[in-house]
């Protein structure tokens, strides 16, 4: 059985490393290096859209919880108890 990670702190980690992937899809524009980029885009892509789908659950009910707004929400939308 799979232990459930608190879903403010795997908000936090998703966010933390969006901001670390668009960091170094900058620097990878800027020194003209698309390595770097390409692996930035694929970096927003697992930190933004997957691992949101995977961890970004309620502990209480277990629904996938929508990504938009996932930094200030409080509340469950489907059971409405506290995350």
């Amino acid at each position: 059985m799979r232990k459930n990670i608190p879903p403010r702190a795997a908000a936090l980690v998703c966010w933390i490393m969006s901001l670390f992937a668009f960091l170094l899809g900058f620097i990878g524009l800027i020194n003209h290096e698309m390595t770097t980029f390409y692996i930035a885009l694929v970096l927003i892509i697992i930190f933004m859209i997957l691992l949101p789908k995977i961890f970004w659950r309620c502990p209480h009910c277990g629904a996938s919880l929508p990504a938009s707004g996932m930094m200030r929400m409080r509340f469950c939308p489907y059971c409405n108890k506290p995350l």
